[in-house]
């Protein structure tokens, strides 16, 4: 059975394709400019070209949708890319796995379900409802996985990653714009991985959107100060105002537009994933302590 990963040269799509190959599976790792995973068979494909994105799934039993781009390209490139996916699994008669991540909801007050109503209010929150239940309506079986801000080995652009383990794993302080003391799930990329591949696997899952299991859910300030303890960093965190996240979206246009999403790290974000291993049983997540080393590790090297 060939599963095609596309968005396979990094992040999620990445681990997700690295995960199968050491599983022994036979897998088509999709991607613009290559860097897949050793073992995966290297397909180069614009999945903005509708006949690219079909013969890169020709032949496949199932199609993990991983594929990302910046905030600033999403109206621009999402729409489409998810059209083309959607055209080129019904032409092989694959399942659709699609990664994504909880801007559907909206602004929520308590814990994260998925049967938390999706009351989506900015764009790219509208456009990710949207797009999610654009794929839901495709001829083809469809499971949506929603996972909170992963960090870990590969997970380029997670706030976690970036903003707390790479500066303390580099003996700086950890940086953060928002209030501290709030709770917050933060999910360990390969945990998730792994999720997304059982629920691509499993009939029961189709259909329907899931939360990929993550660690216990701490504040930030608490995930910091752990962070401090295993890397034998004792530096305070750095709370820059909020305001400088508009500031440098006008020389980074990686931030551009993140503004949206505030309401996501002014209130508790707590992300409840029951249904997961209530359906599909027990579920061993990394330990924050294991994924914290794991992850500096990887920003070292």
């Amino acid at each position: 059975m060939t599963v095609v990963v596309l968005g396979a040269g990094r992040g999620i799509g990445g681990e997700i394709a690295r995960l199968l190959v050491a599983d022994g599976r036979e897998v088509r790792a999709v991607t613009r400019s290559g860097g897949v995973p050793a073992g995966a068979r290297d397909v180069r494909a614009d999945l903005m070209d509708r006949d690219a994105t079909i013969k890169a799934v020709e032949g496949a039993s199932l199609v993990h949708l991983a594929a990302n781009v910046l905030y600033s390209d999403w109206t621009a490139m999402l729409p489409t890319m998810v059209e083309n996916t959607i055209a080129a699994a019904e032409a092989a008669g694959a399942k659709i796995v699609y990664t994504d991540n909880l801007y559907a909801y909206g602004p929520v007050s308590g814990p994260l379900r998925e049967d938390t109503p999706e009351r989506p209010a900015g764009p790219k929150e509208r456009l990710r409802s949207e797009l999610g239940k654009r794929l839901r309506a495709a001829s083809v079986p469809v499971t949506t996985c929603r996972s909170s801000d992963y960090y870990g080995p590969g997970g380029t652009g997670s706030l976690p990653g970036e903003l707390v383990v790479k500066p303390m794993a580099a003996g700086r302080g950890a940086m953060w714009f928002w209030p501290l003391d709030l709770p917050h799930t933060f999910a360990h990329l390969s945990d998730t991985a792994r999720a997304t591949i059982v629920l691509g696997d499993d009939e029961r899952a189709d259909g329907k959107v899931w939360h990929t299991p993550a660690a216990e859910t701490v504040t930030v300030r608490e995930f910091i100060a752990l962070t401090g303890r295993v890397l034998g960093n004792t530096r305070g965190p750095l709370r820059l105002p909020a305001f400088s996240v508009q500031v440098g979206a006008l020389f980074d246009k990686r931030l551009k537009g993140s503004a949206e999403m505030d309401h996501q790290r002014t209130a508790p974000w707590v992300v409840d994933h029951s249904a997961f291993e209530a359906t599909f049983g027990p579920f061993a997540v990394t330990p924050h302590e294991q994924a914290i080393e794991e992850t500096a590790r990887w920003y070292r090297r």
